[in-house]
C-alpha cells in the first residue's frame, strides 16, 4: 500500500498543470455602428500611417521623422520598454531551478589540550562535508568542490500567471511608445502649421501695412489742401499702429511655434529658427479624412492597447496573489567532493551528496487574502480605466470631425468673402480711374481685402489643426515596424 506521504507528494505533483486565479479575456466593450460627424467618410478602409505626408510639404515629413528619432519623450518611453522587458526576464527566471557552485580550501590544526570527542565543531567545515575529526595537536588541509540547486514547484500556476503579467506589461510599455509617437506627430503637424499660418498672416499684415502708410500719405496730402481734417491724419496714424502693435505680436507667437519644434526634435529651442524662416513655395494641402468604423478604434488606438494590456497584466496578478494561499513544494540538493588530500578530491571516496524536499502551507494568512482582495480591485479598476480610454477615444473623433467640419464649411464662407472684396476693390480701382470715386475707397476696399484674407488664413489654419487631430484621435502615426519584438 502506497504510504500517505508518497500519495500526498504525488497529488500535488498532479497539480502542477492547475493554474489558480482568473483566465483573462479581452473585455466587450460596445460602439457605435459609425461616427456621428463621419459623413460619407465612415466605412472606409485606409491606412492612416505616415499621414502627414499627406499635406505635401517635405520640410514638415522631414521634421517628423527628425523627431521620432530625437524626442526625448519618446525615447524614454523606448526606455521604459527595454525595463519592461529586463524585468519580464528576471520574473520569468524565478520560474527555473537556482544552481550555485562552489569550492574552498581550509587549514586546521587542533588543539592539543582539546578531546577527540570535541573536534567534530572545530576545522570550519560546511555542509557537513569534509568535517575535521583528528587527534590533539593533529593539522590537515581540506578541500572542497561541489554544486547545490533549489527549486520551487509551480504546482497552481504562481510562476505562469506571474509571466503572464511581466508579459503584458511588456506589451503595455511597447504600446506607449507608439502612442507617444502617436502625440508626438500630431504636435511636430500642429506646431508646424501654426508656424506657417503665422508667417502668412505676419506677410499679410505687412500687405496691410503698406497700404495703410499709402493712404496715410494719401490723407496728408488732401489735408495740405484743406479737403480732410487733421483729424483723419491722426485717425489713419493710430491705425497703422494697431497694426504694427498687431505685428510684433504675431512675430512673438512665431518665434514661440519655433521654441516648441525645437524642442519636440530635441534640439535647443531656437535651433530651427534661421532653418524654418523662409515660408515654403506652395500651401499644405487639405487632407482627406478616412474616419474608418469606430470598432476599429479598438485596435488602432494606442493608448487603447496599452490599457487593454494593463487589464490583462491586472488580471494576472490575481492569479500570483490566489498561488501564496496554496501550498508550496521546493526541492533542495547538493553534491559536493571533499577531502583531506587535493590529490584525492575527484576520486568516488570524495562525494558527498544530500538531497531534501520541503513543503509548507499556509496557516494563517498574515494578508494573503486581503491581498487577493487588493489585486482584484485593482483589475476592476484597471477595466473601468480600459471603458474610460475607449469612450474618451470615441469622443476624442466625434469632437474632432465636428470641428473639422465647422472649419470646412467656415473657410469655405471665408474664401466666398474675399473673393467679393477682390472684386469690390477692382471695381474700385475702375471706377477711380474715371473720376468716379476718390482714390482713398480704393485703399479702403484694399484694407478691407487684406482683412478678409488674413481672416482666411485664420481659418484654414484652424482646419489644418483639426485635420491633425482628426488623425490623432484615430490613432494614427505610430509605425509597427519601429517597436521591434525582444532584440
Amino acid at each position: 500500500m502506497v504510504p500517505s506521504r508518497t500519495r500526498t507528494l504525488a497529488t500535488l505533483l498532479l497539480l502542477g498543470g492547475c493554474t489558480v486565479g482568473p483566465d483573462y479575456r479581452p473585455p466587450i466593450v460596445a460602439v457605435p455602428v459609425a461616427y456621428d460627424g463621419a459623413h460619407d467618410a465612415a466605412g472606409q478602409a485606409t491606412d492612416i500611417g505616415q499621414w502627414w505626408a499627406a499635406f505635401g510639404d517635405p520640410v514638415l515629413n522631414e521634421l517628423v521623422a527628425r523627431a521620432r528619432a530625437g524626442n526625448l519623450d519618446v525615447r524614454q518611453a523606448a526606455a521604459r520598454v527595454a525595463e519592461a522587458r529586463a524585468q519580464e526576464r528576471v520574473v520569468r527566471a524565478r520560474g527555473g531551478p537556482s544552481v550555485n557552485a562552489a569550492a574552498q580550501a581550509g587549514y586546521t590544526r587542533l588543539s592539543e589540550n582539546s578531546l577527540p570527542a570535541g573536534l567534530a565543531n572545530l576545522g570550519g567545515g560546511q555542509g557537513g562535508a569534509g568535517s575535521p575529526i583528528g587527534l590533539p595537536g593533529e593539522d590537515f588541509a581540506t578541500f572542497q568542490a561541489g554544486f547545490d540547486a533549489s527549486w520551487e514547484l509551480d504546482l497552481f500556476g504562481g510562476q505562469r500567471r506571474a509571466n503572464e503579467a511581466a508579459g503584458a506589461r511588456t506589451e503595455a510599455a511597447e504600446w506607449s511608445v507608439r502612442d507617444a509617437e502617436v502625440m508626438l506627430a500630431a504636435e511636430v503637424a500642429r506646431t508646424y502649421q501654426q508656424y506657417r499660418a503665422l508667417q502668412r498672416r505676419i506677410a499679410l499684415v505687412d500687405q496691410t501695412l503698406a497700404s495703410q502708410r499709402e493712404q496715410l500719405d494719401f490723407t496728408r496730402v488732401r489735408a495740405k489742401h484743406g479737403l480732410v481734417t487733421t483729424l483723419d491724419e491722426r485717425r489713419q496714424q493710430r491705425e497703422i499702429e494697431k497694426a504694427s502693435a498687431a505685428r510684433e505680436d504675431l512675430l512673438a507667437e512665431a518665434d514661440v511655434r519655433v521654441h516648441a519644434l525645437g524642442t519636440l526634435l530635441g534640439l535647443a529651442p531656437a535651433a530651427l529658427a534661421q532653418e524654418l524662416a523662409t515660408p515654403p513655395t506652395a500651401a499644405s494641402t487639405a487632407l482627406a479624412i478616412p474616419a474608418g468604423l469606430p470598432s476599429e478604434l479598438l485596435q488602432r488606438r494606442p493608448d487603447i492597447r496599452a490599457a487593454e494590456r494593463k487589464l490583462a497584466a491586472a488580471t494576472a496578478d490575481i492569479g500570483v496573489a490566489t498561488a501564496d494561499l496554496y501550498p508550496k513544494l521546493s526541492l533542495t540538493g547538493a553534491l559536493q567532493l571533499a577531502s583531506r588530500s587535493l590529490a584525492t578530491l575527484l576520486e568516488a571516496d570524495s562525494i558527498f551528496a544530500n538531497g531534501a524536499g520541503r513543503l509548507s502551507l499556509p496557516l494563517i494568512g498574515g494578508g494573503k487574502r486581503e491581498t487577493v482582495a487588493l489585486r482584484k480591485a485593482e483589475a476592476d479598476e484597471a477595466l473601468l480605466a480600459y471603458q474610460a480610454v475607449v469612450l474618451g477615444a470615441l469622443r476624442d473623433v466625434e469632437d474632432a470631425l465636428t470641428r473639422l467640419d465647422a472649419d470646412r464649411r467656415k473657410v469655405d464662407a471665408q474664401r466666398a468673402s474675399v473673393a467679393a472684396a477682390q472684386d469690390a476693390v477692382e471695381t474700385a480701382q475702375v471706377r477711380q480711374r474715371h473720376g468716379l470715386v476718390p482714390m482713398a475707397d480704393v485703399l479702403l476696399a484694399r484694407q478691407a481685402w487684406l482683412a478678409d484674407r488674413d481672416a482666411l488664413a485664420q481659418a484654414q489654419a484652424a482646419e489644418a489643426q483639426d485635420e491633425v487631430a482628426v488623425y490623432k484621435a484615430l490613432g494614427g502615426g505610430w509605425d509597427e515596424r519601429r517597436i521591434n519584438p525582444e532584440e
